[in-house]
């Protein structure tokens, strides 16, 4: 862990400053100082009535996301610095890379982005800062404990390119109503991947169009590779090694991981495949719809749930496998871009981001707490996100996470797995392909590896 202290902000310091070196100088009179050669309080209130107000010229630091939803928070910000505003640049499906050359010849740089793939590349290319010397320097930073290793995957070649400005949990829905109709109790917080499959086949009733999983490509992405890592056969996320070098995904034991999540379509039955959900009207791909029992959830889908799913639901944590049971979140990288021309006030977005407010603030909206702090682990209880629902396996599910790796992985945005297990596991095709494309990429990433150095 990275031991810390409280957060201060950045102008709220250096007023403090200013304040109590007024306060000093008042004292050294002697006739209103304290016997311990503090400021008394009468000569504190006139340093704080005489302290000159800070003035500062408006600001608009423009932020290129895909997501509209923090609008509160930028209003957050802005009421603890005033003189800055936020402008989101909606991504609309354009390419990240574009947006910025594009603002950058309209001659209005935006000064911070979200990234979604290949951090490696907007280094190359120059785009981004490190933001070492900015983080050394902030009161923020040096004033929360952060977890360990909280910017292993964001870092490349001893610079930190990115912070992450949200941390997604990932966890298992569950159709309570659909669990209570076929007789089965909701599973324990350290329920297994046994349990999992024997509940998905209770809850299967094709004549009733209800069925154990939602037809969806999370399990795939999200629950299998998690298992895999469950079970001692991966270390890392997406079937990657210890230090991420090369894919697993083609040994035996991942293999027959592979199987085991086929055989809830075309063994038990209790998820559809691609074809089954398309002809019976899709109604199964869609977890609000009430048919199904199980399905992979993160933030993004609470609200829709919360307002308008018409059955009970609830959360619990990934499964148990036979030596963990690990969970799995994903890091939004946030990057501070090298044209912008307001640099400290951009990172003082990236700073309030881990600020007590912020972060509450984000776990209202279902996301994970990323500073370590006993008020925010009780903040889970209090938040109106999670009351009546299974706040212990949401504070597991950010206890257990292991983080997507990808955005300094070289080459992989080359590495097929997702569309290789989307195909065997939801189309039937043949799991042996995994084997020449895993051999093909790993060799690949090694040699992109070589030619970064």
């Amino acid at each position: 862990m990275i031991n810390k202290k409280t957060w201060a902000g950045w102008t709220g310091g250096m007023l403090a400053m200013s304040l109590a070196l007024s306060a000093c100088g008042g004292g050294n009179g002697g006739g209103d100082a304290s016997p311990s050669g503090a400021a008394s309080p009468s000569s504190s209130a006139s340093a704080s009535a005489t302290a000159p107000e800070v003035k500062h010229d408006p600001v608009t630091i423009k932020l290129i996301s895909w997501s509209d939803s923090y609008t509160e928070l930028y209003k957050k910000f802005n009421e603890k610095y005033p003189w800055i505003t936020v402008e989101q640049v909606p991504v609309n499906g354009k390419p990240i890379m574009e947006i910025i050359a594009s603002l950058e010849a309209a001659g209005t740089p935006a000064d911070l982005t979200w990234i979604d793939q290949d951090l490696i590349a907007f280094d190359q290319n120059g785009l981004v800062e490190d933001l070492t010397p900015y983080i050394e320097k902030d009161p923020t930073f040096q004033d929360v404990t952060l977890p360990q290793g909280f910017f292993d995957t964001m870092s490349y070649k001893g610079k930190k390119l990115a912070v992450p400005f949200v941390d997604v949990p990932m966890w298992i829905l569950v159709n309570k109503d659909l669990m209570a109709k076929h007789g089965v109790e909701m599973p324990s917080n350290d329920w297994t991947y046994d349990d999992f499959r024997d509940i998905a086949k209770k809850l299967t009733d094709p004549d009733a169009g209800e069925f154990g999983l939602t037809t969806q490509p999370e399990f795939q992405m999200r629950l299998l590779s998690t298992k895999a890592i469950a079970d001692g056969h991966a270390a890392n996320l997406q079937y990657m090694n210890e230090d991420l070098t090369q894919s697993v995904l083609n040994t035996p034991d991942v293999m027959n991981d592979v199987r085991w999540l086929s055989d809830f379509v075309w063994k038990d039955g209790s998820m559809q495949s691609d074809a089954a959900a398309k002809a019976s009207g899709d109604v199964t791909r869609e977890f609000i719809n009430g048919k199904t029992g199980f399905a992979i959830g993160g933030d993004w889908v609470l609200p829709n749930l919360k307002a308008n799913a018409k059955f009970d639901w609830d959360v619990l944590p990934f499964p148990r496998g036979k030596v963990s049971q690990p969970g799995y979140s994903i890091y939004g990288p946030l990057s501070l871009l090298s044209g912008s021309k307001h640099k400290e006030e951009a990172f003082l977005w990236i700073s309030f981001q881990f600020s007590k407010e912020a972060q509450k603030w984000k776990i209202d909206q279902g996301a994970n707490a990323s500073v370590v702090d006993a008020e925010l682990t009780a903040y889970y209880d209090q938040s109106p996100m999670w009351q009546g629902k299974n706040i212990a396996a949401v504070k597991m599910a950010k206890e257990n996470a292991k983080i997507q790796p990808g955005v300094t992985v070289p080459a992989w945005s080359e590495y097929n797995w997702n569309n290789i297990m989307n195909d065997i596991v939801f189309g039937g095709a043949d799991i042996n392909k995994i084997i020449p494309e895993t051999e093909k990429w790993n060799k690949r990433t090694l040699e992109v590896r070589e030619q970064l150095k």
